[in-house]
């Protein structure tokens, strides 16, 4: 199947996160003391990723309906990664998003001051997802969370870019094999292409070596990982050159859709080539 189909307010695309809210997000990234925690990172790399599709659908004063956006955070039950007002809907489309913030908060941002030095200025950022921390990891019923959601999307919209969804997760599954699951959400489909399953997994240890889009779970270090290369799609033709272009390397035809041991570049580069949109209109 091609992955060529236009995205346009007729059809549109859908984006779905599932965000790991286990204990262990709280540890700090690469249990590098002084990193900021798992789970605050995702949290505001996520923010961003919202922010960019925001920006990605706006033409001239519109925030066009490109894109549906959903998160299912996993720690002590499933449950809505969205609050407030947007927490009763499983898909939010992206002007919705866009109007309802949890909060918007000044952050300070340095920026060049034209003469070799820096100042820092006041920005604001606009939160929808919270940092959360606490519980086990129960993956399998996120996935199947995710095919519920997304079973109907993709009957009704038949013609359009299939949806994207990512799951950003420091560990494994606690209640049972989730590579089953992850094949079910993957058959899905529309008449572009099956549902892209892409997995994030965030480092905990500095002297892991990250891997980058693997085309054989031998290249990966261990049981876990190699289920994590399972469960995880083939790149779709635009995700392989966005990768390529963005981490300057050569990824074959058969790369899979999964970063392991990330660091905090790596989180952000990832995420880009999971969101970049192809095709529209």
């Amino acid at each position: 199947m091609a992955y060529e189909a236009e995205i346009s307010r007729v059809n549109p695309t859908c984006f779905l996160f599932l965000i790991d809210h286990s204990t262990s997000m709280v540890d700090p990234l690469m249990g590098i003391p002084g990193n900021p925690r798992k789970a605050e990172f995702v949290a505001d790399a996520l923010n961003k990723v919202i922010q960019s599709l925001i920006v990605t659908a706006s033409k001239d004063v519109d925030i066009r309906r490109y894109f549906q956006i959903g998160l299912i955070g996993y720690g002590t039950d499933v449950h809505p990664g969205l609050g407030g007002d947007l927490g009763s809907q499983d898909l939010v489309w992206i002007d919705e998003i866009y109007q309802k913030p949890l909060r918007i908060e000044e952050r300070q941002k340095k920026e060049s001051d034209g003469a070799g030095g820096f100042i820092e200025i006041t920005t604001k950022f606009p939160v929808w997802v919270n940092p959360i921390a606490r519980g086990q990891t129960p993956m399998c019923q996120a996935l199947e969370k995710a095919i519920q959601i997304l079973e109907p999307w993709v009957s009704e919209h038949r013609m359009s870019f299939p949806p994207t969804v990512i799951n950003l997760t420091d560990g494994e599954a606690n209640d049972g094999d989730p590579r089953k699951p992850a094949q079910a959400l993957r058959d899905l489909h529309t008449d572009d292409g099956n549902v892209v399953l892409l997995t994030l997994h965030v480092s905990s240890n500095q002297f892991s070596q990250q891997v980058f889009f693997p085309d054989d779970q031998r290249n990966l270090p261990d049981h876990a990982s190699q289920v994590m290369f399972e469960m995880s799609s083939p790149l779709t033709p635009r995700m392989r050159q966005t990768a390529q272009d963005l981490l300057y390397i050569k990824l074959s035809e058969t790369a899979r859709g999964i970063v392991y041991n990330a660091d905090i570049a790596g989180i952000v580069q990832a995420l880009e080539i999971g969101t970049r949109p192809a095709n529209l209109r």
